[in-house]
């Protein structure tokens, strides 16, 4: 299904983070994400309580980073019909991944915008960000 994703810096498979990616990109969306669906992917992604500090690695440095730019875009410029209705395709989302990852860090914020764009980008993943800790928390209870 994921096959053919290259491993991220420091080891850590892509594969791993793709579900994190997933969950978090819908806050970039017009739709976003219901508790059921939300639920599925932290199974998929056998995201656990102790992944939760990686998990938040992986949603601010990564995440929220890439879709920085895209922010910027959508509230200072007004550009909302970038935004997809329903999420985004699964091979939109790992080129995105292998893109991003294929750089040096630092890089990516040679870009302005992205630096402008970075702290809406945090407040907009954080409810996706908290879903994401319900369900992992909740999923300890059963």
């Amino acid at each position: 299904m994921l096959s053919g994703l290259p491993q991220a810096s420091g080891g850590v498979d892509m594969v791993e983070k793709y579900y994190v990616w997933e969950i978090i990109s819908y806050a970039w969306t017009e739709i976003g994400i219901e508790d059921a669906e939300c639920r599925q992917l932290v199974q998929k992604g056998n995201i656990s309580a102790h992944d939760l500090k990686r998990v938040d690695g992986i949603i601010f440095r990564d995440v929220c980073a890439s879709f920085a730019f895209d922010t910027f875009l959508i509230f200072p410029l007004m550009l909302w019909m970038i935004m997809p209705d329903w999420g985004y395709d699964e091979s939109y989302l790992k080129k995105r991944m292998e893109r991003w990852y294929a750089r040096p860090y630092w890089l990516h914020f040679l870009n302005p915008m992205r630096c402008l764009g970075y702290p809406l980008a945090v407040l907009m993943a954080l409810k996706y960000r908290s879903m994401l800790r319900r369900m992992v928390l909740t999923s300890l209870d059963t």
